[in-house]
């Protein structure tokens, strides 16, 4: 009882520091939660300033294409000249000319799988517009060619290509399963690992000390008893912080624990903090100072949220970088993480994700627990 009582007040004076990274934990969740929902809201296509020149306006399918791209673009009339629309993609008043020579619809509509007669354009050599505009009219010449291959009269097919039929669409997917907890449990690992290794690590700094290691070893409580104390009292402290960042989830609007992806949630939660504690039982093995070891927490904290997609997503990272990351456990964390954020009644929860995460967490948790109690009886030995 005595020992937990001097763990927790040793724990209180270092309280300060654990705010710290949970303030700047809650800080950077709020930020992406209320600025980082809106980034991509309209999925209209874009439009441009282009430029067509119809040699071959006598033809229905070469006016078929100019009336195509008319709907899906701003066309800027410019003089037949060459000299004329180079100037004008040069001040990007046009940011794409093309040009239909005369013959072109004949040619198609005789052979549409190999017109004696191709399209040529004049890209502006800013931007991919370009090639943009060129899958859209790819597109179009590929449909009318469908359709005139299956038989369809020139004027349905031109009709049907320029405005295609609209398509009938259910929606299957549910809404973002976390809501606005999703940047809440992305950037997770970052703040328990810290706060986890920080908290624990502070308190067993002090009693590793060489006066307090000496004192314990001629007290009258058994050294198994103190060390079970500590074990209990880092258990505590761990289903405390567990407890605090499931509570932080629920205001942020994740799921209630009890549900389906809530309890996975908290599954993965508790494999991360129990590789944190780990950490915290090794690197206790040999730092002395509390400075040694908040320097110690922010390279652990934030290397392994860096390269293993906590700050970026995995997806824009290098596969050399994931190939390093495979081997930290915040890896394994933010893809079973990443499963769940996008888990619906169309897209079911994947089990093999989840359990490999929390079991390769688990792994590294218990294998770091096995290198401290190697590492402490070791050093016993030679004392």
């Amino acid at each position: 009882m005595q020992t937990l009582k001097y763990f927790f007040k040793i724990l209180r004076g270092h309280i300060l520091s654990v705010a710290i990274f949970l303030a700047l934990f809650l800080g950077l969740a709020i930020l992406l939660t209320e600025f980082g929902g809106d980034i991509m809201d309209d999925f209209s296509a874009s439009t441009f300033n282009i430029t067509v020149t119809n040699r071959d306006a006598s033809h229905s399918i070469s006016q078929g294409l100019v009336d195509y791209l008319d709907s899906l673009h701003t066309l800027l009339p410019l003089e037949d000249d060459l000299a004329t629309k180079q100037t004008a993609l040069f001040f990007q008043d046009t940011l794409y000319v093309l040009i239909i020579e005369e013959g072109f619809g004949a040619a198609f509509y005789e052979n549409p799988a190999a017109p004696a007669i191709t399209l040529s354009n004049i890209p502006s050599t800013s931007g991919n517009a370009g090639q943009f505009i060129n899958r859209q009219i790819d597109n179009f010449m590929i449909t009318l060619r469908a359709y005139l291959t299956a038989g369809f009269a020139l004027d349905h097919a031109l009709s049907l290509a320029i405005n295609p039929p609209a398509a009938n669409v259910q929606l299957l997917r549910q809404e973002d399963n976390a809501g606005g907890a999703s940047p809440y449990f992305q950037l997770l690992p970052f703040a328990a690992i810290s706060v986890t290794i920080l908290a624990l690590g502070s308190v067993l700094v002090v009693y590793k000390r060489d006066n307090l290691v000496r004192r314990i070893d001629v007290s009258s409580t058994p050294s198994v008893s103190i060390k079970a104390s500590i074990m209990l009292a880092c258990t505590l402290c761990a289903f405390v912080i567990w407890l605090v960042f499931m509570a932080g989830g629920h205001v942020f609007g994740a799921e209630p624990i009890y549900s389906e992806i809530g309890i996975y949630r908290a599954l993965n939660a508790i494999a991360l903090i129990a590789f944190a504690v780990a950490a915290a039982f090794l690197i206790g093995q040999f730092v002395r100072k509390t400075v040694t070891l908040q320097a110690i927490v922010q390279v652990i904290a934030l290397g392994f949220s860096f390269i293993a997609g906590v700050f970026v997503p995995q997806e824009f990272l290098g596969e050399g970088v994931l190939a390093a990351a495979r081997f930290t456990p915040t890896y394994w964390y933010v893809r079973s993480n990443d499963m769940l954020n996008t888990a619906s009644a169309a897209n079911p929860v994947d089990m093999g994700i989840l359990l490999q995460g929390i079991g390769i967490q688990v792994a590294f948790a218990v294998a770091l627990f096995a290198v401290a109690l190697a590492l402490g009886r070791e050093k016993r030995a030679k004392a």
